[in-house]
């Protein structure tokens, strides 16, 4: 519950809040009051947006009751786009960015940005980088699975091997951002195809290690080519619901030695058939109950996970029928 006002006082009426990556959100009404009501902690922030205004991102929802809210004005600014000749059309950087943003598999495919013309597009020739931003959130309408998803782009890039667009030449790619999603679903199909979607997901993948449910009809863990015991490199805290893991790994100095980057990686095997990469850039995160966690952008993913994009993103709050 809160209440959202400008800096004069004045109540504003209109503005979003919503949990981020989930279906959970509401709109402030005359008096600039709102309420949302969850029964669990997810672990994920609380986001305000009103246009014309500047977003208040809250890392921690639930340390308050009640929330005063206030928004500041955004300042007009002029974004001066630069055309440059990068060597690429934009119809081939856009197909470049679906690929990487939305994904190449069904689910990736199926999904359609209703504002493309948002959506600015450059490449990097020095660093050979594809570079995306947007200043205003990217509508996706995902009829696979039934959901409409307002994504607001903070970060995006694919790295290639070479000054190239071709999806074969991509090293790596990254998005950032927050998310609102919008229950659209019409048949039953898109709720099966939503439970296909989890199973092998991420969110399974964080639920079997804070359960320690690791099982060859499910997900098991590989050091190199070896079966590993979980136990043996991931210490898993309950934390008032929140499961704090701790990750066994190496610090690789570089530049000096006050200058050190924590690295753990591993393999995974879903159902003895998708493989999977997954490497940790950070000793200790948090896992909510619904198999969400913190440090995402230091969570890298490759090989089956990392082919699941925003096609395959269900809201933080999904659960499966089936167990």
């Amino acid at each position: 519950m809160g209440k959202v006002t400008s800096i004069e006082g004045k109540a504003l009426s209109g503005a979003s809040v919503y949990l981020d990556g989930t279906t959970m959100g509401t709109s402030t009404n005359q008096e600039g009051e709102f309420s949302i009501s969850s029964s669990t902690k997810f672990n994920t922030f609380l986001i305000i947006r009103l246009m014309g205004y500047q977003d208040v991102v809250i890392a921690n929802p639930y340390e308050k009751t009640y929330w005063n809210i206030v928004l500041q004005v955004k300042e007009n600014e002029i974004e001066q786009v630069v055309v440059s000749d990068d060597g690429f059309t934009r119809k081939q950087k856009m197909q470049l960015f679906k690929e990487q943003f939305l994904g190449i598999n069904k689910e990736g495919r199926a999904c359609k940005i209703l504002n493309e013309d948002a959506i600015i597009l450059e490449f990097d020739k020095k660093n050979n980088r594809l570079i995306a931003k947007s200043y205003e959130p990217i509508s996706i309408q995902n009829d696979k699975l039934g959901y409409k998803i307002e994504f607001d782009l903070y970060d995006f890039y694919v790295q290639m091997n070479s000054r190239s667009i071709k999806s074969t030449d991509v090293l790596q790619s990254m998005f950032l951002g927050t998310s609102q999603f919008t229950d659209i679903a019409i048949n039953q199909k898109q709720i099966q195809n939503r439970e296909q979607v989890y199973f092998g997901s991420s969110m399974e993948l964080f639920k079997t290690l804070i359960h320690n449910s690791w099982s060859v009809k499910s997900f098991v863990l590989y050091e190199g080519s070896f079966a590993v015991n979980a136990n043996e490199f991931f210490t898993i805290l309950n934390e008032n619901g929140m499961f704090k893991v701790r990750v066994k790994g190496s610090s690789v100095i570089v530049k000096n030695a006050q200058d050190k980057i924590f690295r753990a990686s591993f393999n995974l095997l879903y159902n003895k058939s998708r493989k999977s990469k997954i490497e940790f850039n950070t000793g200790e995160f948090f896992v909510d109950e619904f198999g969400n966690t913190s440090h995402r952008d230091q969570i890298i993913f490759g090989g089956d996970l990392g082919a699941q994009k925003v096609g395959n993103l269900l809201p933080l709050n999904f659960e499966p029928q089936k167990k």
